[in-house]
């Protein structure tokens, strides 16, 4: 039965799409935060415990939202994570639509450092792009460093959010590392965008909804500005 172009999008859209906003505005919040720290622990207000609550809450959200976009595929239920959509991409692809910028997709695929391979199939036989893609993506997530970040994260996930077991403290991956695998993930979208939804998410090497998610950091800077850096006010005196 043919894949439509409404269906794929749906997936990308509802399952990656969200994810890496949820993932990207929890860490632009969280490093606004951190780096405001010594101010907001030791200036007036004492509203140390209330950022450290909101730090332990997007710390979660940015987890959750990493490990559902590098989820394993349910074989029960339609899982929408990048795994299951590059699965979807080999298993599926002569039902898929035609490719619908092929220009476009070939400038996205260049600032990826697509191989060369990959590049030839677009422009020579493009109904053969979706399995070639997929499995570049795949041998890109199968990078050691990157196979070592998603095990990390599974063990955090699974075993401290996800369940309350008793374990040895884990060894979580670092935001550096969580970074890197949402990076991954925007730029699948953006090849996708551009060969079947006729959709810029990425642009010259930009994820085109990374300021949309930042939003929210930067009303946070403005609030602690103004908490923070403007002129106190002066005391009330009496009048006699």
């Amino acid at each position: 039965m043919p894949i439509s172009r409404e269906d794929l999008e749906a997936v990308v859209r509802d399952g990656l799409v969200a994810d890496i906003f949820r993932a990207e505005r929890a860490i632009a919040l969280l490093q606004v935060s951190g780096t405001r720290a010594s101010e907001i622990n030791g200036g007036k207000g004492n509203f140390g415990e209330l950022f450290g609550a909101f730090q332990v809450a997007l710390t979660t959200e940015a987890i959750l939202a990493i490990a559902r976009l590098h989820d394993q595929p349910s074989k029960r239920f339609p899982t929408r994570c990048l795994k299951g959509v590059l699965e979807l991409l080999s298993a599926q692809h002569k039902e898929l639509p035609t490719i619908k910028e092929p220009y476009q997709l070939e400038l996205s695929l260049r600032t990826m450092d697509a191989p060369p391979e990959l590049l030839a199939i677009l422009q020579e036989r493009p109904a053969g792009f979706a399995p070639a893609f997929a499995e570049f993506a795949v041998s890109v997530l199968e990078a050691p460093e990157r196979t070592k970040a998603l095990a990390d994260l599974k063990a955090v996930r699974d075993k401290s959010l996800a369940h309350n077991e008793h374990v040895a403290a884990l060894e979580g991956p670092t935001w550096n590392a969580l970074i890197d695998l949402v990076e991954v993930a925007k730029w699948v979208v953006g090849a996708l965008g551009w060969a079947y939804f006729s959709t810029a998410y990425h642009v010259n090497g930009e994820y085109l909804l990374s300021n949309d998610a930042k939003r929210p950091s930067l009303a946070l800077g403005r609030l602690l500005n103004i908490l923070y850096l403007s002129p106190a006010k002066p005391s009330e005196t009496p009048t006699s």
